[in-house]
């Protein structure tokens, strides 16, 4: 039972924790399985890089057998090599008809590849560059993640902050029924007043409904995105209108396609190569020790045999040929495919850039408009507790208010965005971005 409590009080402590962007960027990425994932792609390209490295190393294998018969050739050679050949085995009729003979067989064989004409270095660099497409595509999935994470963040924030700009215009349309019942109460305004005053405070309600439900989700989404419980509380300290500096870095530079594009077309190249050795010789060593017995332990005897080897494959069909013209090709399509990927990277780097001027005017005018129609508001009570105004009016500029807060606040949230997308098409976002904090 106290093991328990602790553990329920430990939740509690770790669920109410404040919450940055940084430090969801983290948690995003803290034990992600398509992280995890990359991660394991690049230990099976190393594997490859290992594996392509090993034809420079010498190959032994050890192999048992046994056989027996009365072929004569194989009765003769057995015993040659046996060592258990003697004058008796001459006689023609030991030579024509012997007796049935078996050979246990242990070798012993060791090849050593000494010059293979850049095969190995070919291989070698085909599994090199797939490492670094390996690392390449957890850097991209790294991005994904953390514009994922930002956008329920700021989402998050967002459907926050339009609460609470729905629940102070509430405050203020309660302010104004007061004011209405007042000026009832003296008979300066009639029931109507009142009246059209309470079916505007039921709108604003019904909206704070509609914006805590959203608020609901938008914390969901975002403890979806931290990998958390869906009802894990946080405190989110990031704020909203936070100014955020802009990484002004090349996005041809950083951005993983773009690198990936390149490193198909290295890829492309190093098959080429690859082919083309399938057209040129092989140099190598092979040694082997092979011992031969009547009986498995007994009756023996040891031989030995080493040579040197030049293998050169004349004639395929073609098919080397053709390996090393799909290579050619791919490398092609891959550098026309570099040139695409740049300029569409170049063109999202400029949309957010765009995108970011854009939402910072926008916050200028919507800022200017939160002013102007908190004065009218000002105005239009005082006008209207002098009878020089309707409640219509002052309910219009309520609206006009929220509706003015409300577009403020999507500025700043289209904002951060644009810039977190900036950072992130430039291909410069991580967890430790200046963008995140």
């Amino acid at each position: 039972m106290h093991k328990n409590l602790i553990a329920v009080l430990t939740t509690l402590q770790l669920a109410a924790a404040d919450l940055s962007l940084a430090d969801a960027a983290r948690l995003a990425l803290q034990d992600n399985p398509a992280i995890a994932a990359a991660r394991r792609l690049e230990s099976a390209a190393d594997a490859r890089i290992r594996q392509a490295e090993s034809a420079r190393l010498p190959r032994i294998q050890w192999q048992e057998s046994v056989q027996g018969g009365n072929n004569p050739v194989y009765v003769f050679s057995s015993l040659l090599t046996q060592r258990q050949f003697s004058a008796a085995n001459f006689a023609v009729p030991t030579l024509v008809r012997p007796d049935p003979l078996q050979n246990f067989q242990s070798q012993l064989g060791i090849e050593q590849s000494v010059y293979d004409f850049g095969r190995t270095n070919a291989r070698r660099r085909e599994a090199e560059t797939g490492r670094s497409l390996a690392a390449e595509e957890r850097r991209r999935r790294e991005l994904e993640i953390l514009t994922h994470t930002a956008r329920a963040y700021y989402g998050a924030l967002l459907a926050g902050a339009g609460l609470k700009a729905a629940e102070q215009a509430v405050q203020s349309v309660q302010a104004t029924r007061d004011q209405a019942v007042a000026l009832r109460n003296a008979q300066m305004a009639t029931e109507a007043d009142v009246l059209a005053v309470e079916v505007h405070l039921a709108t604003a309600r019904e909206e704070i409904i509609r914006r805590r439900q959203q608020a609901e989700i938008a914390r969901a989404t975002l403890n979806h995105a931290l990998g958390q419980p869906l009802d894990a509380a946080h405190t989110l300290t990031t704020p909203l209108a936070a100014p955020v500096p802009v990484d002004g870095s090349s996005p041809a530079a950083q951005r993983p396609e773009v690198r990936m594009a390149a490193l198909q077309e290295d890829l492309a190249k190093a098959r080429q190569a690859q082919a083309s050795a399938l057209l040129r010789p092989e140099v190598g060593l092979r040694f082997q020790l092979e011992a031969d017995r009547q009986h498995f332990v007994t009756k023996g005897g040891a031989n030995w045999i080493a040579m040197g080897t030049f293998r050169w494959n004349l004639f395929d069909g073609g098919m080397a040929r053709q390996m090393r013209a799909e290579a050619g090709h791919a490398a092609a399509a891959a550098a026309l495919e570099t040139r695409s990927t740049t300029s569409a990277v170049e063109l999202q780097v400029r949309q957010a850039d765009s995108a970011i001027r854009a939402a910072a005017a926008r916050e200028v005018v919507t800022e200017a408009a939160i002013s102007q129609a908190m004065e009218t508001i000002r105005i239009l009570r005082n006008r209207y507790g002098a009878g020089l105004a309707t409640v219509s009016e002052v309910l219009r500029a309520e609206a006009a208010l929220l509706e003015a807060e409300t577009r403020r606040l999507a500025a700043l949230h289209d904002q951060r965005i644009a810039r977190i997308e900036r950072e992130a098409a430039a291909g410069a976002l991580t967890g430790d971005s200046n963008v995140l904090r």
